[in-house]
């Protein structure tokens, strides 16, 4: 390679961002002239002739530090050294130091110089345009390196803050499932409790009174001589078992109703609405599109139970108004439940007063599992304007 295609190449040298050699020279014309040498050759200079001059910013911001060795023999020379022992970790700024002495002098600049930068090369006056050129390009080239490292370290930080972040998110919202499975654990064993007490109750207010005046007429008929009067009794005694037949049947059914397994829930459905009609003499109708019937069992399983335990709530306290429940196909593949009645309605936020009675515990019960589920519950209520319930769930979501 010829000197003509080094002195092109020389001025095609791009300049890059933090890359300004920094000339400090207090002697004479030389930081000038070794400015404008550089100027001329594409390079970016700065010519610092100060104590003021000398900062962190203008080390972090330079490509390389041209001095002479009257620079560092001067009253500044041990402010400087002293910035550039304060470079960040990733930082070595290259030094190009001019020297005109003997050997013994070059070693005690270079000591001197090493101990504070690190990357240091001694060039001895007089040299050339193109040594001093050269010096510069490599210093520049090592300048960029660490640029490099600097930039991969800022971004394993930024990477290392946001892998904290990420990490303490998870753990929160792990935290946060944590706990709400907790809780839902103990609303579900409260809810079981709960149907376990109302079993009881229909079993000891129901079931046992009749069996009791089963026993009473049984009693009654085995004193009895009369004919016409043993038949009467029997005949009672016939129709308190019926009934205690048809109680037992009833219940059994809404526990495990084998129509709910067999047809789907849109049947069972029906089925509920009628049974609810027959128990409790209150208008209960039911309008529910097959094509919905949930695919998964355990999501069939409980919004049976949940419209049960809607509809009973708007059988106790919805005032004898009537009810109606429409279970309907939506897409994308949901099924949407609604539970309307007349009633006198109540204030939705208060499912969140834990002083609230049963009826918001049924509810609170029923909104935790419906989230579980990845679904959807909504209540529009308020005092006059009876209730309705909505539950929107997947059909073939499940736990």
């Amino acid at each position: 390679m010829d000197d003509t295609t080094r002195e092109k190449q020389t001025r095609m040298w791009q300049r890059q961002e933090n890359e300004r050699v920094i000339v400090i020279a207090p002697v004479g014309q030389d930081a000038v002239a070794m400015a404008a040498s550089l100027n001329a050759q594409g390079f970016e200079t700065q010519i610092c002739d100060g104590l003021h001059g000398y900062s962190r910013e203008m080390i972090d911001s330079a490509g390389a530090l041209l001095l002479t060795e009257e620079a560092l023999e001067s009253a500044q020379g041990s402010l400087l050294l002293g910035v550039l022992k304060a470079q960040p970790p990733w930082s070595e700024l290259p030094l190009i130091i001019l020297t005109s002495g003997g050997e013994s002098r070059r070693a005690g600049l270079l000591n001197l110089a090493a101990a504070a930068a690190g990357t240091v090369t001694l060039l001895e006056r007089p040299i050339s345009t193109l040594t001093l050129t050269r010096s510069v390009q490599v210093a520049l080239r090592s300048r960029r390196r660490q640029y490099e490292v600097r930039d991969l370290v800022s971004q394993l930080a930024n990477l290392n803050q946001t892998l904290g972040q990420r990490v303490a998110k998870r753990t929160a919202e792990a935290v946060g499932r944590a706990k709400k499975l907790r809780l839902l654990s103990a609303e579900l064993s409260l809810a079981e409790e709960a149907e376990r007490r109302r079993i009881a109750e229909m079993l000891h207010e129901d079931l046992q009174q009749l069996l009791v005046a089963a026993r009473m007429q049984l009693a009654v008929l085995c004193r009895t001589q009369d004919a016409a009067q043993r038949e009467s009794i029997s005949r009672t005694i016939s129709d308190v078992l019926e009934r205690s037949f048809q109680l037992t049947r009833s219940l059994s059914m809404q526990l495990a109703p084998p129509v709910l397994h067999e047809r789907g829930l849109a049947a069972a459905l029906e089925w509920l609405a009628g049974e609810t009609r027959k128990s409790y003499n209150v208008e209960v109708t039911a309008e529910a599109d097959s094509s919905a019937n949930p695919k998964a069992a355990d999501v069939r399983i409980f919004l049976f139970r949940a419209v049960r335990e809607l509809l009973l709530n708007s059988v106790k306290h919805g005032g004898g108004s009537a009810v109606h429940i429409t279970m309907q196909h939506l897409r994308p593949d949901k099924v949407r439940i609604m539970v309307a009645d007349g009633g006198p309605g109540f204030d939705p936020s208060s499912l969140d007063d834990k002083r609230t009675g049963s009826q918001t515990f049924g509810l609170v019960n029923i909104r935790e599992r419906v989230s579980s589920f990845g679904g959807k519950f909504h209540i529009n209520s308020g005092p006059k304007r009876g209730t309705r319930i909505t539950l929107s769930l997947f059909r073939g979501s499940g736990l």
